[in-house]
């Protein structure tokens, strides 16, 4: 059986390889035509142009392992099902489990693999190419200012009517109304027609205090020349709140508990926190169920393993999407329960198919 598990993983490397190769060549083109169709390459040199493609390439591999995972295994298992050498195993007394014991091992090697891409190479690529690119003015379309923006700051619920970012080191405010209740029935508000925020500390100059309490009708009202709240904050990701995609998995864990703290809508940040963990699952799933669904229909021909991949790649990601931008975002459903539910979905499916093979 060692020459067996050998001769299967032999049969997958090459087009393992091929795989990733082009479809990480389809996502770089298609990288690029999105930025070219919303006018981000004009004025911008060809050199920064491939070196933002190549610094994006890392995130793509995700996606690009799984796919090339369920290809390989596909193939591989297909063939042997296809010239009888499956059948002759299973007469020998192995099980179909054991004939692909091999493909969700080298799958699960993947899925490690892959895991560390995402979490240590891909955050740092990503970062790198934000920074390229605000050098070179991809996003220069991005403004500095920004209105009707709410958050938590310690026990206050505040609202700015409008923001201006100082270069992400200081911001000035305008139209300030900080609420907060003590009390079941006592509220504070505080308004302040001018603050700022720099190295964390919120200034708010020349406010208004008021203090009403139910049951009493009278409300005292003073007036500060400064008040301060001490409570740091990322401008970047207060202003324009990022996914996390830039950040290792430490880094987005305290930036989440920091966005909680502050107020902010920490949903996506969670998505991708979670995912980091089952999406490099993918890889294993794909081992574990393509083989299946190819030797079942390895009888219809030698492109029924190409075809069993890609139709399960499409599932899966229509899947995927369905799971954590439509009910990932959703805040009655756990951040885990929707990032783990495709990888669940599927590996049940693996199962059903499995039982009825054997």
């Amino acid at each position: 059986m060692k020459k067996l598990d050998r001769y299967v993983i032999k049969e997958m490397i090459p087009p393992f390889v091929l795989g990733v190769l082009m479809i990480v060549v389809m996502f770089q083109v298609n990288f690029y035509m999105a930025m070219g169709k919303q006018e981000m390459t004009r004025n911008v040199p060809p050199l920064a142009i491939i070196k933002i493609i190549l610094l994006e390439t890392p995130s793509f591999l995700n996606m690009t392992f799984s796919m090339s995972v369920a290809l390989a295994s596909s193939i591989a298992l297909s063939r042997l099902a296809r010239e009888s050498e499956l059948t002759a195993i299973r007469s020998a007394g192995a099980s179909v489990l054991r004939v692909i014991f091999p493909v969700a091992v080298f799958g699960l090697v993947m899925s490690f693999v892959n895991f560390y891409l995402i979490e240590k190479v891909a955050p740092f690529a990503k970062q790198k190419s934000v920074e390229l690119q605000t050098s070179v003015g991809v996003l220069s379309s991005i403004g500095g200012f920004v209105t009707n923006k709410p958050l938590r700051i310690q026990n206050y619920t505040v609202s700015i009517g409008s923001i201006i970012n100082n270069n992400n080191v200081s911001m000035d405010l305008h139209d300030v109304i900080l609420i907060e209740r003590p009390e079941s029935n006592q509220m504070t508000v505080i308004t302040a027609k001018d603050g700022s925020y720099r190295q964390g500390i919120w200034k708010f100059q020349n406010a208004f205090t008021y203090n009403f309490r139910s049951g009493i009708e009278s409300t005292t009202v003073s007036k500060s020349r400064e008040f301060l709240i001490n409570q740091k904050i990322s401008i970047p990701d207060f202003l324009m709140p990022s996914g996390g995609t830039e950040m290792d998995g430490k880094s987005l864990k305290a930036s989440i508990d920091e966005g909680i703290k502050a107020g902010q809508d920490v949903r996506l940040k969670e998505l991708e926190y979670y995912g980091r963990f089952s999406s490099p699952a993918m890889c294993f799933i794909f081992a574990f169920v393509a083989p299946i669904y190819s030797i079942k229909f390895a009888k219809q021909g030698g492109f029924i393993g190409v075809l069993i991949s890609m139709m399960l790649s499409l599932l899966y990601f229509n899947v995927w999407v369905v799971a954590t931008q439509i009910i990932g975002k959703n805040p009655t459903v756990s951040p885990i329960v929707a990032t783990w539910l495709p990888n669940l979905i599927f590996f049940v499916i693996g199962i059903i198919g499995l039982r009825r093979l054997e």
